[in-house]
């Protein structure tokens, strides 16, 4: 194929040489000619991460000939840098004169904005069988080693990412049926709610049946309730993953719905013991928001902090600073290990707690994304055993459309 380089490999003084051609190099099947003709799928980026000028030059050369875009970084620090804009691959050199890449891969896999990047170490030095194990343990998602010719790296980087594409597509199927399985339970769990409410109503106006029946009829009452509000979580969960979901803008007095969250909690505080209260500025709090989604994710930071208070005092206090409603809900409860507080806010990731605790993981996920969603941001401190308080900071004047 005209144009094609040959592959590299390493002579026995360690310089970079070229094999005489011998093979075309195979272009990867997401980036043909015609795919990008037809729009339908964007470029793949690589961050191409070397020291070495000369064996960065010629991988990037060799990936821009197989169709991706290339962002080259020459250290450790660069690269963290440049990994911030979320590539679809970074290509890692193991030796590097900041950082080295083991160090580069632990702190992408700890970092919450890049956590799930595709990670492959390449290397020609750090080449036996005890570094590909500590690169796989450090995070890697592949580890490669040269001499490796062109369209061997080319087929490994296409296949990695077929892989990755699997896993996505996976993860889209498990979100639509979440979807569908929530809209087709939604309504007959209303209806089902309905009755029973009204089975309750029709006991408390028989004197003789009020207590036993009362006994029976309110614990499913309050169980039918958590299944759906369980069922309303998955729908929005679904809606966010598809972003299929439109704000519902309008003025909203923070501190007004602050306190009816809190009153509306303190049923479920008081059977967990616990003290909750609102801590609230006498002047209104307005900003421009979803009143609906912002009841519903400052619903899940009390709900959260009720839940791990252990009995202890709960405190939702509401200020402003810096031209932002700041909602600091507190408790005194189990705590977050410093490992686990980027986790929690995934989708269905939950803090290990032996079955004490129960719940699908979404409530903090929903929370940010609410968050997020008015431009805002939701942040935790907490250290293990010292109770943990979650930040919810919107803006109180937002120029963006919604």
């Amino acid at each position: 194929m005209p144009g094609t380089l040959p592959p590299i490999f390493l002579d026995a003084s360690g310089s970079i040489r070229r094999a005489r051609p011998h093979c075309s190099v195979a272009r990867p099947v997401n980036t043909s000619d015609s795919q990008n003709a037809q729009g339908t799928r964007p470029a793949i980026t690589v961050l191409n991460v070397n020291d070495d000028p000369a064996t960065l030059y010629l991988l990037s050369l060799t990936l821009r000939q197989g169709g991706y875009q290339v962002l080259e970084a020459t250290g450790g620090r660069e690269a963290l840098r440049l990994a911030q804009g979320r590539p679809d691959l970074v290509l890692l050199d193991v030796h590097m004169p900041d950082i080295d890449g083991y160090e580069v891969c632990r702190r992408l896999r700890a970092s919450e904005a890049t956590h799930d990047l595709l990670i492959a170490h390449l290397s020609s030095v750090s080449v036996r069988r005890e570094d590909r194990v500590r690169g796989l343990a450090q995070g890697a998602d592949a580890y490669w080693t040269r001499p490796l010719a062109e369209d061997e790296l080319l087929a490994n980087i296409e296949a990695l990412l077929r892989l990755q594409a699997r896993a996505r597509d996976a993860v889209r199927a498990r979100d639509r049926f979440l979807s569908i399985a929530a809209h087709e339970l939604k309504t007959p769990l209303t209806v089902l709610r309905l009755n029973l409410e009204r089975a309750v109503e029709m006991v408390m106006d028989d004197t003789e049946a009020h207590g036993p029946m009362e006994k029976r009829l309110t614990p499913a009452v309050r169980q039918l309730t958590r299944l759906q509000n369980l069922v309303d979580s998955l729908l929005d969960v679904s809606r966010l993953s598809t972003q299929d979901i439109a704000l519902q803008v309008e003025t909203v007095d923070l501190s007004q719905l602050v306190r009816e969250q809190v009153e509306r909690f303190q049923a479920p505080a008081r059977s967990a013991n616990v003290d909750l209260e609102a801590v609230l500025p006498d002047a209104p709090v307005t900003l421009f928001g979803d009143p609906r989604m912002l009841e519903q994710a400052v619903g899940h930071l009390l709900s959260n902090a009720v839940k791990f208070g252990q009995g202890r005092p709960v405190r939702a206090r509401l200020s402003t600073h810096d031209g932002h409603a700041v909602l600091a809900v507190e408790d005194q409860g189990v705590g977050i290990a410093p490992e686990d507080q980027a986790r929690i806010f995934r989708r269905f990731e939950r803090v290990e707690s032996d079955g004490r605790f129960e719940g699908l993981g979404l409530g903090l996920y929903l929370a940010r994304e609410i968050a997020a969603a008015h431009d805002g941001t939701l942040s935790v401190k907490s250290a293990l055993g010292q109770g943990a308080c979650f930040e919810l900071r919107l803006p109180l004047h937002r120029t963006q459309r919604y």
